[in-house]
C-alpha cells in the first residue's frame, strides 16, 4: 500500500493538478458554467411540461401553458451551441489574460461560429434561413473549436500589440471598439477561408466535419460505460489524495454531456424518452452526497457512532452530505490519505452508477435529461429536476446502498476514535487519582 500510494503521489497527482490547471480545459469548463442559468432554465420547463399525467396535460393545453413553456426550451437548450461560442470567448479571454478584451472575444466568436454554420435554401420565394440544428446539440464541439481559435488569435495580436491606438480623450467603450478591429478583421477572414475551403470538399461545412470525425467518435468513447467508470474512478482516486477529481475529469466532459443534455431535451419535448442515459446526472449519482458518494457515511456517522469525536463531527457534516457538498468530510473527517476508507470511497460510485445504468437499460427506471448543475440537490428532488422521478426514487435505494457499504468500514473508524476516548479518560482519571 505505501509502494501504491507513493507513485500516485509522484506520478498521478502532477499530472491531474497539470490537466486540471491547462488553460483550453479551464476555458472549457469556465464557459460551460457561465451556462449554468440558461441550462436550468430551459431544463426546469422541460420537466414541467413533460409531467405525463393526463389532466395535467389537458389542463396546459386548454390554457396555452404548454405552448408557453415550450417557447423557453426552444430558446435556451435548443440554441445552446449558439450560446456556448459567445461564453466560451469571453471566459476565454480572462482565462488567456486579456480581460480586458473579454466582451470582444465573445463576440467575435459568436461571429465566426454564425459564419461557418449552415444557411439552407427553400424553394419558397427563393428564401435562406440558418441550420437550427447546428445551433444546439450538433454544434457544441464547433462552438468550443471556434471560441479557443478567436481567443488564441485575438491573445496573440494583443500582447504582440498589433491593435488601433485612439487618441486621449476617445470614450473608453470606442477605444475597445476600435482596439479589436484588426484582430478581428484577421480572425473572421480566417474562419471565412475555413468555410470556402469546406465547401470544396465532401464534407460541404466545417459543421459537418466536426460532428461527423470529431464530436461523434467522441460521444461514442466517453457515452460508452467503461469509458465513464473509468472517468469515475480516477475522480474519486484524486479526491483521495487531496486533488480535485471533478474539475478534473468533468473538463472532459463538458462539452460532450452538454450535446446530451440538447438532445435529451428534444426527445424529452417530443414526448420521447432521454436517449443518452450516460449524462450530467448519472454523474451526480456518482457523486450522491459529494464524491465517494459518501451520503451513506454521513448518515451512519450520525445514527450509528459511539465516539464523541464522530458524534458531534456528524452534526457538522450530515446537512452538508444532503446537499452534495462533502469537503468537511473529504478534509474534516478526513478521508483524504485515510487508507481505511479507500475501498468504500472508491467502489460505492462505481457500484451505484453499474446498478442504476442496469436498471435504465432494463426499463425499470427512465434516464434522467441531464442537466448541468443539479448536483448539490438532496437525492429523490434532484431525480425529479431531472425529468426522472424513478431515478429520484433509485437515489433513495442508493443511498441505502452507500449507507451498507460504508458502514463496517466506519464501525472500524469509530471503535478506534471511542477506544482512544475511554483510554485518554482512565489516563485521566489515573493521573487525578495519583494527585490525591
Amino acid at each position: 500500500m505505501n509502494k501504491f500510494m507513493s507513485f500516485m503521489e509522484k506520478y498521478l497527482v502532477p499530472l491531474a493538478n497539470k490537466v486540471s490547471g491547462n488553460r483550453y480545459l479551464k476555458t472549457i469548463s469556465n464557459g460551460s458554467m457561465s451556462l449554468l442559468g440558461i441550462i436550468m432554465l430551459g431544463s426546469l420547463f422541460t420537466v414541467v411540461s413533460s409531467i405525463t399525467w393526463e389532466p395535467y396535460q389537458s389542463f396546459l393545453t386548454s390554457t396555452g401553458l404548454g405552448t408557453l413553456f415550450g417557447y423557453v426550451p426552444d430558446f435556451t437548450i435548443d440554441l445552446l451551441a449558439l450560446y456556448m461560442a459567445f461564453s466560451i470567448g469571453y471566459q476565454g479571454a480572462k482565462v488567456f489574460d486579456i480581460k480586458d478584451k473579454a466582451f470582444n472575444a465573445g463576440a467575435i466568436s459568436l461571429v465566426c461560429f454564425l459564419l461557418l454554420t449552415p444557411i439552407n435554401s427553400t424553394a419558397v420565394e427563393g428564401s435562406t434561413f440558418l441550420d437550427i440544428s447546428y445551433l444546439g446539440a450538433k454544434g457544441v464541439f464547433v462552438a468550443l473549436i471556434t471560441g479557443i481559435i478567436t481567443v488564441k488569435i485575438l491573445a496573440f495580436f494583443v500582447k504582440k500589440n498589433f491593435t488601433i491606438k485612439m487618441p486621449n480623450g476617445v470614450p473608453s467603450m470606442v477605444m475597445e471598439s476600435f482596439s479589436a478591429l484588426i484582430p478581428a478583421t484577421v480572425i473572421v477572414l480566417v474562419f471565412g477561408l475555413i468555410k470556402l475551403g469546406f465547401a470544396n470538399t465532401t464534407y460541404e461545412t466545417a459543421n459537418n466535419f466536426i460532428y461527423t470525425m470529431l464530436q461523434t467518435p467522441i460521444q461514442s468513447l466517453t457515452g460508452s460505460l467503461p469509458a465513464f467508470l473509468v472517468l469515475i474512478f480516477i475522480a474519486q482516486l484524486l479526491w483521495f489524495f487531496g486533488v480535485h477529481g471533478s474539475m478534473t475529469v468533468l473538463p472532459i466532459l463538458f462539452p460532450v454531456f452538454l450535446g446530451y443534455l440538447a438532445e435529451n431535451t428534444a426527445a424529452v419535448e417530443a414526448g420521447q424518452i432521454a436517449p443518452n442515459a450516460i449524462n450530467f446526472g448519472l454523474y451526480d449519482l456518482a457523486c450522491l452526497g459529494g464524491c465517494g458518494a459518501t451520503i451513506g457515511l454521513v448518515i451512519v456517522m450520525f445514527f450509528f457512532s459511539k465516539s464523541k469525536r464522530y458524534k458531534a463531527f456528524s452534526k457538522l457534516v450530515l446537512p452538508c452530505g444532503l446537499f452534495g457538498v462533502n469537503e468537511p468530510v473529504v478534509f474534516g473527517m478526513p478521508l483524504m490519505l485515510n487508507v481505511m476508507m479507500l475501498i468504500p470511497f472508491l467502489i460505492t460510485p462505481i457500484i451505484i452508477v453499474i446498478l442504476g445504468y442496469f436498471l435504465i437499460q432494463i426499463h425499470v427506471i427512465t434516464p434522467t435529461i441531464g442537466v448541468l448543475g443539479a448536483g448539490s440537490l438532496p437525492p429523490l428532488v434532484h431525480g425529479i429536476v431531472q425529468g426522472s422521478l424513478s431515478f429520484g426514487i433509485y437515489e433513495l435505494f442508493a443511498t441505502v446502498i452507500s449507507m451498507m457499504i460504508y458502514f463496517p468500514f466506519f464501525k472500524i473508524l469509530d471503535k478506534q476514535a471511542f477506544d482512544e476516548e475511554q483510554n485518554a479518560v482512565e489516563t485521566a482519571e489515573e493521573s487525578f487519582e495519583d494527585l490525591l
